[in-house]
């Protein structure tokens, strides 16, 4: 571990900027990557006066064709052994399908699914070499739902959620422990807190704070939990799913995330 890096991506701000955080205060050296917009800079120095460890960034905008590879090849060119890849990054939102532009669509299935995907086929062949290494994907509680206004979000979300449960059994014997959290609402800038008031009392009852949800997936990385879902009211609401009738949870769904685009 001494000389090993975890590298977070979308870590600039919010929920990855909260891992990279919760990392550092075990002592563990960062490679912190997201888009190159002035924050990214910020939370490196950040976090290097506050904590004696290494912390490395590339500042990428991961929707682009080759930032995986640009992503991998930068740790290999520098010598940085990691043996923690979380993949963070990610676009969430609301709108109306059939009138977003198509760059909304495209740019939530780019960052949320293509990257991802990409950059665990690129890193775990090198996690695999190590004694024990984790991969920690950032989900959602929408992926157990087919979610009105949110429909790309939540398929991908859906996607990242079974490529996970796929890969970590694929790995299963390995040195390499893959996990995802699905938390559901986060409060992390302006946009989570609007979406997450939309739905009143709800959204509150069901949200969490970036810093306490970092310190859970981590924590429940490291015993290698597969999946992980931050409060008792999110987990007793996917027992609650199964008693529903499906058109009867879809008429709920469309109601309750209606809010969302008056909010958008």
């Amino acid at each position: 571990m001494e000389n090993n890096y975890a590298l977070i991506t979308g870590s600039s701000q919010g929920i990855g900027k909260s891992y990279a955080i919760e990392l550092a205060k075990r002592g563990h050296h960062l490679l912190l990557v997201a888009l190159p917009d002035g924050k990214l800079e910020e939370t490196a120095i950040q976090i290097r006066s506050s904590y004696k460890i290494n912390v490395e960034m590339l500042a990428i905008d991961l929707a682009e064709n080759d930032a995986p590879q640009k992503v991998y090849d930068w740790c290999k060119q520098n010598d940085y052994v990691v043996d923690i890849l979380i993949n963070n990054a990610g676009v969430a939102g609301t709108a109306i399908f059939d009138q977003s532009p198509l760059e909304y669509s495209d740019l939530r299935i780019l960052v949320n699914v293509r990257a991802l995907v990409l950059l665990c086929r690129l890193f775990i062949p090198d996690l695999k070499k190590l004694k024990k290494a984790y991969i920690l994907n950032t989900g959602s509680l929408s992926a157990y739902y087919s979610i009105p206004y949110k429909s790309v979000y939540s398929a991908s979300k859906a996607f990242v959620l079974t490529f996970t449960k796929a890969i970590r059994d694929e790995l299963y014997g390995t040195s390499v422990s893959v996990s995802i959290v699905n938390p559901n609402g986060v409060y992390t800038n302006e946009g989570t807190f609007g979406r997450i008031n939309a739905h009143g009392f709800k959204g509150r009852l069901t949200a969490i704070s970036s810093e306490d949800l970092a310190k859970m997936a981590i924590e429940a990385m490291f015993r290698g939990k597969a999946v992980i879902i931050p409060k008792f009211v999110n987990r007793f609401l996917l027992i609650l799913q199964k008693f529903i009738p499906a058109p009867l949870e879809q008429r709920i769904l469309r109601k309750e995330f209606n809010k969302e685009v008056a909010v958008s």
